[in-house]
Formats: structure tokens, sequence, C-alpha cells
């Protein structure tokens, strides 16, 4: 599992620094002025007017029904990558319940434990379209534990643990200019450690009554998942492109000023 994790991560941070060093550059427009003749050069990029907006604010709906409720944060590095992270708390996995209502991990429970998720994800835009209308390709790890309670005197816990680490397919609209919608689809690699309780009775040979026990048996295996999501986003925070672009505007029309009053008195 952790050679798993350390492999992923490692290909994120190499396809991360490639694609920052490939998307990284500057598109240097030149421009001519007809009266004097000068060449100047100005820098521009592909970026969208609307995106001034370099962070997020992110809730997904979807695991709802699954017993889990995400809040996430998305940064924005440049127009084709962005990070984000989260945590959640989860409850009761209805749709798992439904497929294992029989097993004893969830017939024998007396009530569900509150517990904490957690998930993180790389996109890449190949478009140059982050925090725009547009689609992307995304890296996610996701983590998910369910916890039951069994019995009273003692307290037994149960928990059944998800871990993710798969590739989904995404697109993000702009319905307005702070509101941004998120949804995407994929596959992953899925593990689970779950804890599987099991019922046995003893005579107790002091009393000569039947005791009830409940033991715990860990079980590890790994299958296939299915990632879905749907988010809604608040964005936030002015973007670093743009205000490096526009401090380069200003300056540039200083210089022309400069160079107009420059003129000016050289005419007197």
């Amino acid at each position: 599992m952790k050679t798993s994790l350390l492999s992923f991560f490692c290909a994120a941070s190499l396809l991360l620094c490639g694609t920052s060093q490939a998307f990284g550059q500057t598109v240097v427009v030149k421009k001519r002025n007809v009266e004097t003749g000068e060449v100047y050069g100005v820098n521009g990029s592909k970026s969208s007017t609307n995106s001034s907006y370099n962070q997020a604010i992110k809730y997904n709906f979807l695991p709802f029904f699954i017993g889990e409720m995400p809040v996430g944060y998305e940064l924005k590095f440049n127009d084709y990558i962005t990070a984000e992270a989260g945590l959640g708390i989860t409850t009761n996995n209805s749709l798992d319940e439904l497929l294992y209502v029989y097993d004893d991990f969830y017939a024998l429970a007396d009530r569900n434990l509150i517990n904490l998720s957690h998930y993180a994800s790389l996109k890449i835009f190949p478009e140059g379209n982050a925090f725009n209308d547009g689609y992307y390709l995304g890296f996610n790890y996701n983590y998910r534990p369910y916890s039951k309670g069994f019995g009273s005197n003692p307290t037994y816990r149960a928990t059944k643990r998800f871990t993710d680490i798969g590739l989904v397919f995404g697109f993000q609209g702009r319905p307005s200019e702070q509101i941004m919608l998120d949804v995407y689809a994929g596959i992953s690699q899925r593990h689970i450690n779950w804890d599987q309780p099991s019922v046995s009775q003893i005579i107790d040979p002091l009393t000569g009554d039947v005791v009830t026990q409940i033991t715990v048996n860990n079980s590890k295996y790994p299958t296939l998942g299915g990632l879905l999501g749907f988010k809604l986003s608040y964005l936030f925070g002015e973007s670093i492109i743009k205000g490096a672009s526009s401090s380069s505007k200003a300056t540039s029309s200083k210089s022309k000023k400069r160079r107009s009053s420059k003129r000016r008195r050289h005419r007197r």
C-alpha cells in the first residue's frame, strides 16, 4: 500500500514539474509604433479574462449518498495546473450496506460512529482553461473510513476503510463570476481494510450463564472502484499571473508616457 502511494506521488510530482516547464512560458508579441518606428514587446498569455481568481472553496454533493460530507480547497498554479485537498466526515456507507446487508459488520452494529476522511487531487487542463469552462484530467487519492460500535460493556469498535488511487475525467464550468461547477467520473484501484466482527457464545464456568462474545478479524484485499463527483465552488483570491501581467502593463504604459514627454521636449 505504501509503495503504491509513493509511486503515485512521485509520478504526479514529475508530471507537475514537466507540465509547468512546458506551459509556463510566456508569449511575447512585438508591436511597432507607426509614427516613431519604435518596436516594443508585450507579454501575452492564453488565459481567459474570467481567470482572475486563483483559489476556491469546494463542496462535493455526491459522497452524501455514501455517508461522506467533504469540503475542499483548490489552488490554481497557472492556466494548466491546479491542486486540491480536503477533509470530510463519514457516518454510514448506505450503498455498501445494501451490498453487504447480511454481514455482521452491519447486522450486529448497535450504532454508527463518526470518522474523518481526506482526499487530494492534481488536475491537468490541456487547453489552459483552469477555473474556466473546460475539461481536465485528474489524479485522485481518497481515504474514507466508516466505523461501527458493538455492545455496551465493553464497547467494540470495527472500521471499514476505503483507499482509492485513480484517474478521472472532468469538466468545470463558470455559470457566474465567483461560482464554478465541477463534474467528474473515473476509475481507481481500491484497497479495502476491513475489521470484520463475529459473534460467539460461551458458558461462564462460574455462573453457568451464556455469554456472548464479539471478536474482530481484520481482512485486506484490493479491488476496482468508481470515482464520481459533483462539486460546487466559490472562487476568491486574485490570480498571481494576472497581477504580474497587469503590473507589466502598468510599467509599459509609464515608459510610454516618459518617451512621449521626451519627444515633446525635443520638439520644443
